[in-house]
């Protein structure tokens, strides 16, 4: 057995000291076998080698893995769950356009299910809990497929599954690094293994560049100025027509996005910074980063689309705005008077309609919560309601993101008018954001959350996106400022680094 070591002081570590270990004959094992499979099928055979790792804090791995140049790199984490994937690098990839996209996924994960080779270390922990580790697919799609794309999505197609070269995954005690591998019959072994021995060594030599928890990295305070793409006075106009065209009935809510840019003045943004300050405001939201190139989806979302665990779906219905107060009195009565607001009740109302009836074909039953309740974040809080399926055997998680996505809190209703609308009137590119991302494992598990509070990075520029459901009642003055206040929460975050 080859042993990795070096110094730590990492009091996350379960260990003094944080050490990896890379066992030869266990590697070549795998890849012995997934050649064999190759040469009698004639196709490559994904292999996955689960190893065990001292527990250690997600956003030093991703330094570490962005160090490495591996390509691709996902971040994915829940802080408040001590729930953490980082991926670098691509043994494989799915890419899928159109509106077809979420069966492609489908079709390419259900492959992947049934040809993936994969093996435990000998070491690792048999009183942890296997299925919590192992290879997963990151992926994202795009908002709506039938928009026109622009370049500023360019890096992010309408459907994308990557399996990462490099996996870490933490969950509570628990973690590992689990290396993807895609074996042709003639590939060379002997220079597969040597390559993954010296990748492994390097890892473990930038982890110890950087030691410490995220709360130590040295971030400085910016400020930056937030310029509309789409002028203020333009995007208030919209909103009116939209609230005309709802109260004659051709609509009951229209979701509308705005984009803002940002100019990090002389600097690059630091995405590493940028996913600490998110994860230390924002601990209940999903955090997530999907770096391609030189562009990066960035944002920290407090909505979940869906998650499967154990043959069941759970989701929400999460709809409905309001701030945060400066005191605890008036905080109590902001969020009282969102919880009473007919205008809000009748939006969250829409959206918690639409997933049941989405549901109906997927599960054998469902579950939801009796009224919503307040999911209060760090300058807004909202409207959600608790929603559980009981998944239906044929069916998988990819198939409910068809089924769910867009909900009425990011599109509209009915769905297609309100789709149709959007992509007529609202004048931005959307890519990504307001689709799903997330992650799904070859067992079925996995989650996908709206990519919401969200803004794509490429060097010194940030575009931001936030949205707002716009009903019967909606004021646009009112909407425009609820739409400052979701864009505060990824503003507030980016950071800058000197060059």
């Amino acid at each position: 057995m080859e042993r990795v070591f070096v110094d730590s002081a990492d009091p996350c570590d379960v260990a003094d000291s944080w050490s990896a270990y890379f066992d030869r004959l266990q590697v070549r094992t795998i890849l012995e076998q997934a050649s064999a499979h190759a040469a009698q099928t004639g196709k490559a055979t994904p292999a996955s080698l689960v190893l065990p790792l001292p527990k250690s804090y997600p956003l030093r791995i991703f330094r570490a893995f962005q160090q490495l140049h591996a390509g691709e790199c996902f971040y994915w984490e829940q802080p408040s769950r001590h729930m953490a994937l980082v991926g670098a690098g691509t043994a494989l990839s799915f890419q899928s356009d159109g509106s077809g996209r979420f069966a492609d996924a489908a079709l390419a994960w259900q492959q992947l299910r049934n040809e993936a080779m994969i093996q435990y270390a000998s070491d690792f922990p048999a009183d942890s809990t296997a299925s919590d580790h192992g290879p997963v697919l990151f992926g994202g799609f795009s908002f709506d497929p039938l928009r026109p794309r622009t370049s500023l999505w360019r890096n992010f197609p309408d459907g994308l599954l990557i399996l990462p070269r490099l996996l870490f995954t933490l969950r509570e005690d628990q973690a590992s690094l689990t290396c993807n591998w895609l074996i042709k019959a003639n590939d060379n072994l002997d220079n597969l293994t040597n390559s993954m021995s010296r990748q492994l060594t390097r890892l473990v030599e930038l982890i110890k560049v950087f030691p410490g928890s995220p709360e130590s990295m040295p971030v400085e305070d910016h400020a930056y100025d937030l310029y509309d793409v789409w002028p203020a006075e333009t995007w208030k106009a919209l909103v009116s027509e939209t609230v005309r065209q709802i109260q004659q009935g051709r609509y009951a809510k229209v979701v509308l996005a705005r984009e803002a840019q940002v100019a990090a003045n002389g600097r690059s943004f630091s995405l590493a910074a940028t996913l600490r300050q998110l994860r230390q405001s924002y601990p209940g939201s999903n955090v997530f980063a999907f770096q391609r190139g030189k562009q990066t989806f960035v944002g920290a979302t407090p909505e979940r689309l869906v998650r499967a665990q154990d043959g069941k779906l759970h989701t929400m219905a999460l709809a409905g705005s309001a701030p945060r107060g400066t005191t605890e009195e008036e905080d109590r009565r902001l969020g009282s008077e969102l919880l009473q607001s007919a205008k809000n009740r009748e939006e969250h109302e829409i959206v918690m309609t639409t997933i049941c009836d989405a549901l109906d074909h997927l599960c054998s039953r469902t579950w939801v919560a009796d009224t919503p309740e307040l999911l209060r974040l760090k300058n807004i809080q909202h409207l959600q309601t608790a929603i559980v399926g009981e998944l239906l055997p044929d069916r998988s998680l990819l198939e409910a993101l068809h089924a769910l996505h867009p909900t009425p809190a990011v599109g509209g209703a009915p769905t297609e008018p309100a789709l149709a609308f959007i992509r007529e009137h609202e004048n931005l590119d959307r890519g990504w954001y307001a689709g799903p991302i997330g992650w799904v494992d070859l067992r079925g598990n996995g989650e996908f959350a709206v990519a919401l509070r969200s803004a794509l990075l490429e060097e010194r520029l940030a575009t931001l996106f936030a949205g707002c459901g716009i009903v019967r009642d909606s004021d646009p003055e009112a909407e425009y400022t609820e739409s400052c206040l979701k864009l505060q929460v990824i503003l507030r975050s980016l950071s800058g680094e000197e060059q």
